[in-house]
């Protein structure tokens, strides 16, 4: 399988998975919001990633949002499911759930808090391709996961039969291009962190990028980032960005994440929900410096 075997492509989100005020998973919320951003135009859909608080989720959780997740898109725009976890075994058994429930491929990254070699990080990618059997998008996010994926790694990996995508979110703008340069015509690139870098990305030719925060907050206008970059109105897709990069400041400057998006997702009558312990929601003070720079964006 390679990079033309697929549809993906575009503005893909990593939707929140909105918990009750008690903590049970909210699944009107969860098709809610899926239904508005198809509706806004999104071009996928990605179930119980870092956004989706995965780790809050146990196994049979996680396969029911991933459930919900493809139910709700109905064949529309591609589903990717996250099925993150420390050990290898778990993610082949989650991958495989999410095969039976019709997603369209799933989002893996190294193991979290073990920090394997390149060496473990290849057969773990190997093994879940050789044994889950189902199209694998690479999620490089370092800061989160304790190791990174150099792009030679990711270069190497390519050889893996399902590995078909990567969502590179190393911090350096250099992890993207050098991504492009060693595997672009080999799998699908999707850049992170598009809130503040999705336009540059894209210019520099990424396929596309993977957004959570300003989509769900802000709907249409921030679906319309990747339609704007590659549009060739640079000056449009420039001032846009700008904006996105003020509400990514606001946002991840509050509370522990994702309970700001939600709490943002809330006051904008969108489908944000509650999020699970350990995060809690924000207090009083926070909630309204929240609001201040919402009002200042002109988003309430």
């Amino acid at each position: 399988m390679s990079r033309n075997d697929l549809s993906w492509k575009g503005n893909f989100t990593a939707c929140v998975t909105p918990f009750t005020k008690t903590g049970e998973i909210d699944e009107d919320l969860y098709r809610k919001n899926v239904e508005n951003l198809i509706g806004e135009g999104i071009n996928g859909i990605v179930s119980t990633g870092c956004t989706g608080e995965f780790w809050a989720l146990d196994d049979d959780e996680r396969t029911s949002v991933h459930k919900l997740a493809v139910d709700a898109a109905r064949g529309r725009v591609p589903v990717v499911c996250g099925t993150i976890d420390m050990r290898t075994d778990i993610v082949i058994k989650l991958s495989k759930r999410a095969k039976e429930v019709g997603a369209d491929g799933v989002m893996v990254t190294p193991s979290p808090y073990v920090r394997p070699n390149d060496r473990e990080i290849y057969e773990h990618y190997k093994r879940i391709s050789d044994e889950a059997d189902i199209p694998i998008l690479v999620y490089n996010i370092p800061k989160r996961v304790g190791v990174g994926i150099s792009p030679e790694l990711l270069s190497k990996m390519c050889e893996i039969k399902n590995v078909v995508a990567v969502k590179q979110s190393g911090d350096a703008l250099e992890d993207v291009t050098e991504t492009i340069r060693l595997c672009g015509d080999k799998i699908v690139v999707f850049a992170g962190h598009s809130v503040t870098r999705g336009f540059p990305c894209v210019a520099m030719g990424t396929d596309g990028f993977v957004s959570s925060v300003e989509t769900q907050i802000m709907g249409k206008e921030a679906v319309d980032l990747y339609r704007a970059s590659i549009s060739g109105d640079n000056a449009a897709a420039r001032k846009l960005q700008y904006k996105l990069i003020r509400l990514d400041h606001a946002v991840h400057g509050i509370g522990t994440f994702p309970s700001a998006l939600k709490e943002a997702m809330n006051m904008r009558g969108r489908p944000g929900g509650f999020t699970r312990s350990p995060v809690l929601a924000l207090d009083e003070t926070q909630a309204k410096q929240l609001r201040s720079v919402l009002t200042e964006l002109g988003l309430v």
